[in-house]
């Protein structure tokens, strides 16, 4: 006896789908990771006019050249405490994609390069959050490493290097951590969207690592409903009635089972479940200081020829638009409504400031005025396109920031320059700066940090979570990143980042791991075994301060694979202290995924293990004998694994719409007036990123999803674009009921 009724599956159906834009089955979602993003008014939707007061913190991306675990966990504790006080229940947070390539405009938003140092923080990250009754979603899973099309973009990408890049941090997070919840990226991963991915969510996420949390779809990023709950995901967001009876109808044809929908909605209730954190007040100068501490770690010192710090009270001259409204925080949704970081008033407050002006095109009479008596010029510029929603065009600073530097650059003053941006850009002219400081987008505690460090109040101990490059065309994505419209083959496999500089002989401008310091630290007695390492640090300048000891395995020669991070150490030191310090490894450190054999292996051998200050500068090293199941590193792909795309994406002639078609693709509509309509409404939010890509590429079902259309006006919306007038009014203006 079917102990189903047409009832029960329509209850559980509509109880998967968002209640409305945050909500879905009692459980209320906000926004992260760089704090706390809760729309001001829950009928705006995504909310990205008005938000609720929070603080704000470092972006992922500025946090991790903190290389701090403990700190990581203190902004999650508070961001949580803040969602708490506000009544969510799950932060939409951390983001642990790898930066795979910097023209990605959403690398803000991502910890680093490397999957060791994303999963440490990460799970750190996670650990804070939850701490405060919270729970925490991790995403986006899997391989949202571009923005352009990513509703529609495939990412191809082999298993050992998805295994060992892309879905390592997810799997230490999911394991040691237990986040309440995991997000589904928007793209296809070798073919199959993420969110009804089986092998993805039931065989990996679900099967060999074993989470039992809950299986959200990013907004607006379901595809196929019936798939996505067979594959085993549970709730999509936001609220899509359509889905319900395309369930519903499914069931009916045997499709998909009861217990199948009733497995999602089991796992919504236990999420629901969950005890609700108190809600209350939280300390908000407390988060504020805590705001500034992790701004003053996460900025790093790139160059500086003895300029600083500077003394307290000097004379300097400012310059830059970036001085008066630095950017500190990306675009998207987890933008929070905060103002740009004003340097200029925290430097007035440590030092005599000669004069302020915005730009100047050439080195004039009031340049000359303004550097008169100054001991240094201060010269804050910015780069652009740290956004979701799309890609950036160019990884250069902008014009006016260039212009300021050559024409400074003949005054004859020390310059020290402040380089406000999410990632890694073209740093070609800091050959004319004598100091750089690397502000990233740490939140509002920006201009407070920068100026502290700039007069020594702060000794800078910030490490660069990622490798900033020569030249864009030594990038080891250059030839693969942005190709096609569709998709994205990851060709470069394992030669992301510190791993391609350091294997290819390539260098790296500024590496993996790098940072100056007001103080020298230096590095003795190292002793290894296959668990970690040991050594002593000495704090030998005159500066309290802390370095970031990090320790990569060099695997042996017959391997031919590049080095990798296995452990890494924020050390904090007096003028003259010295410490013993164990780093233990992790990260799978001497093991490489089998993809025929599907599993990893550890390779037997003589490795390098170096201590070292950054990824290109060696300390410490010794050799370590490993005995483990291969002698060498296993060659081949698994069977059926794809190789190159074999996709036909993009449709020709006359496009007839349906609920799976990109909405850019009806400017090919065989209806003249849907053409013309998407041309109208692609030209209305031209000036919105976010708007502009996401609509381009979103289907035609979550193009009716965002504007709450309802099931019989999602029907009847293709009906319309189609050209079937008649058919799509009648259901149109019975968009709030029920389809048959």
């Amino acid at each position: 006896m079917n102990k189903y009724t047409d009832e029960s599956i329509r209850g559980m159906a509509e109880y998967i789908t968002g209640t409305d834009f945050w909500r879905a089955g009692g459980v209320r979602f906000s926004d992260g990771p760089a704090g706390l993003r809760m729309p001001g008014d829950k009928r705006e939707g995504l909310g990205l006019k008005t938000t609720r007061p929070a603080t704000l913190f470092p972006a992922h991306s500025a946090l991790a050249c903190s290389f701090n675990r403990g700190l990581a966990r203190a902004v999650g504790r508070a961001i949580g405490e803040e969602a708490a006080a506000n009544g969510a229940d799950i932060l939409l947070a951390p983001a642990v994609n790898i930066k795979r390539s910097p023209y990605n405009g959403r690398n803000f938003e991502y910890f680093s390069e490397d999957p060791y140092l994303t999963g440490e923080l990460g799970a750190a990250y996670v650990e804070g959050v939850q701490s405060a009754g919270v729970g925490a979603c991790v995403k986006h899973f899997a391989c949202n490493n571009r923005e352009t099309a990513r509703s529609a973009g495939d990412s191809v990408v082999s298993e050992r290097t998805l295994r060992e890049l892309y879905l390592s941090a997810f799997e230490h997070i999911v394991k040691t951590a237990r986040p309440a919840a995991v997000m589904t990226s928007y793209n296809k991963l070798n073919g199959v969207y993420c969110n009804e991915n089986h092998w993805l969510l039931g065989g990996v996420l679900r099967g060999e690592w074993g989470f039992d949390g809950l299986i959200i779809s990013d907004w607006g990023g379901t595809y196929d409903r019936v798939q996505s709950v067979k594959a085993g995901a549970d709730v999509e967001m936001p609220a899509c009635p359509v889905s319900t009876e395309i369930l519903v109808e499914a069931y009916g044809r045997g499709e998909i089972s009861g217990e199948e929908i009733e497995a999602c909605a089991n796992r919504l209730k236990a999420a629901a479940a969950r005890p609700k954190p108190q809600t209350g007040k939280y300390d908000g100068a407390a988060h504020a200081e805590l705001a500034y501490k992790a701004a003053c770690e996460s900025e790093v010192l790139l160059k500086n020829d003895g300029v600083l710090p500077l003394s307290a009270g000097a004379r300097v001259a400012v310059f830059g638009r970036a001085a008066k409204n630095a950017p500190v925080q990306g675009g998207g949704s987890s933008h929070i409504q905060a103002g740009g970081a004003n340097i200029l008033s925290e430097l007035e407050r440590v030092f005599t400031v000669t004069g302020y002006a915005a730009d100047c095109k050439k080195y004039g009479r009031r340049e000359r005025k303004l550097l008169d008596g100054a001991e240094a010029a201060i010269v804050c510029v910015a780069a652009s396109g740290d956004t979701e929603g799309q890609d950036k065009s160019s990884l250069s600073l902008t014009d006016d920031s260039l212009k300021l530097l050559a024409a400074l650059g003949a005054s004859g003053k020390k310059i020290v320059c402040l380089l406000s941006c999410g990632g890694a850009i073209d740093t070609g002219w800091d050959g004319g700066v004598n100091a750089l400081l690397y502000l990233g987008l740490s939140g509002q505690g920006t201009a407070r940090a920068a100026a502290d460090i700039l007069c020594g109040k702060v000794n800078p101990s910030g490490r660069l979570a990622e490798s900033f490059f020569n030249d864009v065309s030594e990038l080891p994505s250059a030839k693969y990143f942005g190709g096609a419209e569709y998709y994205t083959v990851y060709g470069e496999e394992l030669a992301v980042g510190y791993r391609y500089y350091s294997a290819s002989g390539v260098s790296a401008k500024y590496p993996f791991g790098y940072g100056l310091s007001y103080t020298d630290f230096v590095y003795s007695e190292l002793t290894a075994d296959e668990n970690g390492a040991t050594f002593t640090l000495t704090n030998c300048g005159g500066r309290s301060g802390a370095e970031t000891a990090q320790v990569y395995a060099k695997f042996p020669e017959a391997a031919n694979e590049p080095p990798r991070l296995i452990g890494f150490q924020k050390v904090f030191l007096a003028a003259g202290e010295s410490k013993t310090i164990t780093i233990p490894f992790g990260g799978r450190a001497f093991s490489v995924y089998d993809a025929r054999a599907q599993k990893y292996v550890t390779v037997s051998g003589k490795y390098l293990v170096c201590v070292s200050q950054n990824s290109g500068r060696a300390a410490l090293s010794a050799e370590l004998g490993i005995k483990g199941e291969c002698g060498g590193v296993p060659q081949g792909r698994a069977q059926g694994e794809p190789c190159v795309p074999q996709l036909k994406l993009t449709k020709r002639g006359r496009v007839e719409a349906d609920l799976s078609t990109p909405f850019g693709e009806l400017k090919n509509s065989k209806a003249p007036l849907t053409r013309l309509f998407v041309k109208c409404a692609m030209f209305f939010v031209r000036k919105d990123p976010l708007k502009s890509g996401s609509l381009k590429y979103s289907p035609v079902k979550t193009v009716a999803q965002f504007a709450s259309m309802g099931a019989n006006g999602t029907r009847g919306f293709i009906y319309l674009l189609n050209g079937n007038y008649i058919e799509g009014i009648k259901l149109f203006l019975k968009r709030g009921g029920k389809t048959k």
